[in-house]
């Protein structure tokens, strides 16, 4: 089912995302195991891909990426 997000509510939810990304990138910073910090990197990665396809969609003013369309 495809998201209908108005700008300012996909600025804000790529705001939350670019805040995790930083919060979970410090975290895997502080950790020594690279068997833990490699997850944690990931997550990171993940919510700044995440955070990047939001602020597409809003400069674009379409609708948010989805997996699949109908």
């Amino acid at each position: 089912m495809p998201l209908d997000l108005l700008p300012a509510e996909l600025e804000t939810a790529a705001r939350a995302c670019r805040a995790m990304a930083y919060q979970e990138s410090e975290q895997a910073k502080r950790m020594e195991n690279p068997s833990t910090r490699g997850p944690v990197e990931a997550m990171a990665r993940r919510y700044a891909e995440l955070a990047a396809k939001l602020e597409a969609a809003r400069k674009t003013g379409g609708p948010t990426p989805t997996a699949s369309a109908p």
